[in-house]
């Protein structure tokens, strides 16, 4: 029997296979480190004295807002940006999210915010980064590259040792 040129579709099946295996493989990845990121949260707890909160716009975000499984804010204290004259609780409110709204028009525009919170530690972030770059795509390439690489290479020493037995006559 002559061989065609091209892929068979004998040989088409492991290549299909593998890249099956490769998309499985990073969507399985992809829902553990969002779930492994979301059980970190607030596990870490956080304080911050004087922290110098620019509140011109009226409301802002604390700086540590911003950290992976932020949670839990509430304020103890809050003060002009000198210190020295203390704003009162019914001049303010907050959310769970690190939000600090200046419900009075008296005050100046920076305060010194004395704080406590949660955070979903380092663990978390890593678990954020690694959810992150699977949707930069260069990484996603390497990747997958790898992945088919390391499959077709067992896949021919598999065939190797499955079919390439000696023939008895």
């Amino acid at each position: 029997m002559k061989q065609k040129k091209g892929i068979q579709l004998n040989q088409a099946f492991g290549t299909i296979l593998t890249l099956v295996l490769v998309a499985v493989l990073v969507i399985v990845a992809i829902v553990i480190f969002v779930n492994l990121a979301t059980s970190f949260e607030g596990s870490v707890d956080l304080s911050e004295t004087n922290d110098t909160v620019d509140m011109s716009s009226g409301a802002n975000y604390i700086d540590n807002a911003t950290l992976c499984g932020f949670d839990n804010f509430a304020i103890t204290q809050v003060s002009n940006v000198t210190g020295d004259a203390l704003i009162a609780e019914g001049n303010w409110t907050t959310t769970a999210d690190g939000l600090i709204t200046n419900t009075s028009s008296e005050f100046p525009s920076e305060w010194l915010v004395t704080w406590t919170g949660t955070w979903g530690s380092a663990a978390c972030s890593s678990s954020e980064d690694m959810t992150d770059e699977f949707g930069n795509y260069t990484s996603l390439i390497g990747l997958v590259g790898t992945i088919i690489f390391l499959g077709l290479v067992i896949g021919v020493l598999v065939a190797s040792f499955a079919f390439g037995g000696r023939k008895e006559i």
